[in-house]
């Protein structure tokens, strides 16, 4: 599948997306928290690097996911890596029952 911007935001657990002028903001369901996402052209293997503002540890972790890989071959591939880090353990921790809390996010510093 061929990612758009505006399918790497449709993902079912955010509740509020933003276009800004250094990328993208992202809101968690029931989780007032801002998560920016930068995105950059990496100059050198072409594509876009991508830097989240927050790493995610939900109660099914056992430390923040960090991604090894923040680049994508190309802006809406990058959107979706980025995003995807961040819900893909929101929807695991929420399908297993837990309740979303602002402390399953740590600063990305």
């Amino acid at each position: 599948m061929a990612w758009t911007i505006e399918s790497a935001l449709e993902d079912e657990a955010l509740e509020k997306t933003e276009k800004t002028y250094e990328g993208y903001s992202i809101w968690l369901k029931d989780i007032p928290v801002e998560i920016s996402i930068v995105l950059s052209v990496n100059p050198s293997r072409g594509g876009f690097d991508f830097r989240i503002s927050h790493y995610i540890r939900t109660p099914t972790q056992i430390g923040p996911y960090i991604p090894s890989r923040p680049w994508g071959d190309d802006e809406a591939y990058a959107l979706h890596l980025a995003v995807s880090t961040i819900t893909q353990y929101y929807k695991d921790a929420t399908k297993k029952g837990h309740v979303p809390s602002q402390s399953w996010l740590t600063q990305n510093e």
